[in-house]
């Protein structure tokens, strides 16, 4: 799914990734890593499988599309001390995510850790597009973060499916959490309308490719 964001063309994966082949970017938000140890060491039992998971599901994109650059838009980590739980494997698939040339923008849950031989950054600016881990109300067009989760939820069949996507209105791109044990905010929530002055368009992760729908003016 391509789209246009201030005036530049973003591709929209189904993996939740956001592809600027200009400069052979890939963009993801909220990867939480070492979430299931962290709920772990409080009593919370998951599977502790979600860093492996989450990496490898990175990596084969970045590879599958010709990636030359990766931007990590914050909560990289679910908690400061996530880097110091990978275990052997996940430090490898990590160290693999980072030699692609990796901006690392700080978010709230990653806390003072950055890893070695990195710079932080709040924010990034690139060709008119500004990086960030929280959307900014007042920011100027061309922005992309994460950080809400946004996810839509959808009638089919009698059910109500809860889906992860991608929310933008061709100024601001709010991009969904791409962790294994992430949840979501629905895209109705005043702290993701707040940021849209205009209708926005929803972009829906199937499982193959990406589902589009406008609002309608005044919903």
């Amino acid at each position: 799914m391509n789209i246009t964001l201030n005036g530049h063309e973003i591709i929209l994966h189904a993996s939740g990734v956001a592809l600027w082949r200009e400069h052979g970017i890939a963009v993801v938000a909220d990867l939480h890593l070492e979430k299931g140890s962290h709920f772990a060491k409080r009593g919370f039992f998951l599977p502790p499988y979600d860093s492996q998971e989450t990496l490898a599901r990175l990596l084969a994109v970045c590879a599958a599309e010709g990636v030359r650059q990766v931007v990590i838009l914050g909560d990289c980590f679910h908690d400061a001390g996530g880097f110091a739980r990978l275990g052997d494997a996940g430090r490898r698939a990590f160290a693999r995510l980072l030699a692609l040339d990796a901006i690392w923008i700080k978010g709230n849950h990653d806390g003072d850790f950055v890893p070695e031989g990195l710079a932080a950054h709040d924010s990034y600016n690139l060709s008119g597009i500004t990086f960030r881990h929280e959307s900014q109300p007042d920011s100027s067009a061309g922005e992309i973060s994460g950080h809400f989760h946004p996810k839509v939820h959808i009638a089919h069949n009698r059910t109500r499916l809860q889906r992860p996507c991608f929310v933008e209105d061709g100024f601001r791109l709010l991009l969904p959490a791409f962790g294994a044990y992430t949840g979501g905010l629905d895209i109705r929530d005043p702290a993701i309308r707040k940021l849209f002055a205009q209708p926005l368009r929803c972009h829906v992760l199937g499982e193959s490719r990406v589902y589009s729908f406008a609002e309608r003016p005044g919903t």
